[in-house]
């Protein structure tokens, strides 16, 4: 069957979105962190010509491939797709790759005759282009919000107020390090005052709450201790990415971390050694800000309304 993977080939598949994910870190730097503030705040979340919303990897990779290729859209569509929309791609456009598991069940038979169903994992993978990239297509359907980001700059509400209803236990001190400490479930901030500006202040809350949510009273991750390990890279990666998300849901520009280049090789040598890292991590990120909305009893568009 065109487009399904074996369970055998997916390593093949995930290493070369994680070599994608690679190259783009190594040329635009903290730039591949942007695709959610600048999705959720003006474009909206990537969505197929289907008008199905993406998540996980696709998101996670298609918001990347939005922010360094400055598409305006967020409608990403096969050929197929494209064309039963009375759109084409234009000549000479580059794809970008999607992936959907599925399970196949197949009909089999025991030792003693009776009838059996076995279930056969497959990664199937399909080239999508976005509305960018065609011609003939007028997206009526798709609302283009205009940036808005200027004129909400100095409204951090929607952040605020997460960050006191989530119930995260949250100190502040004048200290020169922003960390969470797994064993007394807390989180330690310098004071708000000791950030330059408002988008490292955020940048940083949002980061270290996602680390919150891998607690085991909650989603239960399991944290590298030491740096450069494979666990601290994954970690490290989960929270970048949350905070991003929580970033763009509470229209807040949140910047990274400061000592995100240091991350950055970090990321990259995990992505290398294990490139399943980036499917996992981008679905993870997803459940750590869905762990904080749900704590404050609130749902996305409540928070971002």
């Amino acid at each position: 069957m065109k487009g399904v993977q074996t369970m055998a080939n997916q390593s093949n598949i995930l290493a070369e979105i994680a070599t994608t994910v690679i190259d783009l870190m190594k040329d635009h730097g903290t730039a591949w962190t942007k695709p959610w503030t600048t999705i959720t705040t003006n474009q909206g979340q990537p969505i197929s010509a289907k008008k199905r919303e993406y998540s996980g990897i696709n998101r996670f990779h298609l918001g990347m491939v939005m922010a360094v290729k400055g598409y305006q859209s967020p409608v990403f569509g096969t050929f197929q797709q494209w064309k039963s929309l009375g759109a084409n791609v234009r000549k000479g456009e580059k794809s970008s790759e999607v992936i959907f598991f599925k399970t196949l069940l197949k009909k089999d038979k025991n030792d003693k005759g009776e009838e059996t169903l076995s279930k056969i994992p497959l990664m199937k993978t399909y080239r999508v282009f976005n509305a960018d990239q065609v011609d003939n297509w007028d997206g009526s359907w798709i609302e283009v919000k205009e940036d808005d980001r200027d004129q909400a700059w100095n409204d951090v509400s929607n952040a605020d107020w997460l960050i006191e209803n989530c119930g995260a236990k949250i100190e502040w001190k004048n200290q020169d390090a922003a960390f969470y400490m797994p064993s007394q479930d807390r989180i330690c901030m310098p004071e708000k005052r000791q950030f330059k500006d408002e988008s490292g202040y955020y940048g940083t809350m949002f980061h270290e709450l996602i680390h919150w949510t891998g607690n085991e009273k909650r989603l239960n991750r399991k944290f590298g201790t030491r740096f450069g390990s494979d666990g601290y890279a994954k970690e490290e990666l989960i929270a970048e990415l949350g905070a991003a998300m929580l970033s763009g849901i509470t229209k807040v520009d949140a910047e990274p971390r400061a000592d995100h280049a240091e991350y950055l090789n970090s990321w990259i040598k995990g992505l290398k050694a294990n490139p399943k890292i980036i499917m996992t991590a981008a679905s993870q990120a997803e459940k750590g800000v869905q762990t904080i909305l749900d704590a404050a009893k609130t749902t996305i568009d409540a928070v971002a309304a």
